[in-house]
């Protein structure tokens, strides 16, 4: 007779594969221990989840979520394209990565010693990658939005995401802000240009163009 499934069991599966995954790191966490911390057995354990990879996914897929929606939500209240722009970069390589003792480095574990050929249970990168496209685009003039339209430049900053996650696990810390600056300059022009631009056209006997 199969074993009738219970949401509350699920749950304290994912509670203690999260603190483990948060403490430890996903390769040192077995299934015993999930299954131990979580109160039941190992056996228990995989009539809910077939795999660890697949207890991680359950759990990164919302955490990511969560992330990204309290840096939209940090992003709106600022002013600027400018200010917007660097929020957006700082968040993603620095707070993301950083959040929840490195939390975003239990899946590049698990990612680089899964079996050659094993598909992801779901397509994460793309989820996220038109996230931030949709983000982009809302901020940028529309003369620049178009840099970013086809994706490719969301793809590269999210492949850097994972550069900057292992930095943030190894304590390899660097100024991310003046590399959130240079992004920010490469999409809107260098905030110096654009100073003196607009110093020019006010200045008393400069024609306007």
């Amino acid at each position: 007779m199969p074993q009738v499934k219970k949401a509350g069991m699920r749950e304290a599966i994912l509670a203690a594969a999260f603190d483990l995954f948060c403490r430890k790191g996903y390769t040192p966490t077995t299934m015993s221990e999930i299954a131990r911390t979580a109160g039941m057995t190992v056996a228990n354990l995989y009539v809910y989840f077939d795999s660890k990879l697949l207890i991680l996914y359950e759990i990164y897929q919302p955490w990511l979520n969560d992330q990204l929606q309290a840096l939209r939500e940090s992003v709106v209240k600022l002013r600027t394209p400018r200010t917007r722009l660097n929020r957006v970069f700082t968040g993603i390589w620095s707070d993301i990565p950083a959040a929840d003792h490195c939390f975003a480095n239990a899946l590049i574990e698990a990612l680089s010693s899964a079996p050659s050929g094993m598909g992801k249970p779901v397509n994460l990168l793309i989820q996220v990658e038109e996230f931030l496209n949709e983000l982009l685009i809302e901020i940028l003039p529309p003369e620049r939005a178009e840099m970013v339209r086809e994706g490719l430049f969301s793809h590269i900053v999210w492949m850097a995401f994972d550069g900057f996650v292992i930095n943030q696990r190894i304590g390899d810390l660097r100024d991310i802000e003046k590399i959130a600056d240079l992004m920010t300059d490469m999409l809107l022009g260098s905030a110096d240009t654009e100073g003196t631009r607009t110093a020019r056209s006010r200045s008393p006997g400069v024609a306007a163009r």
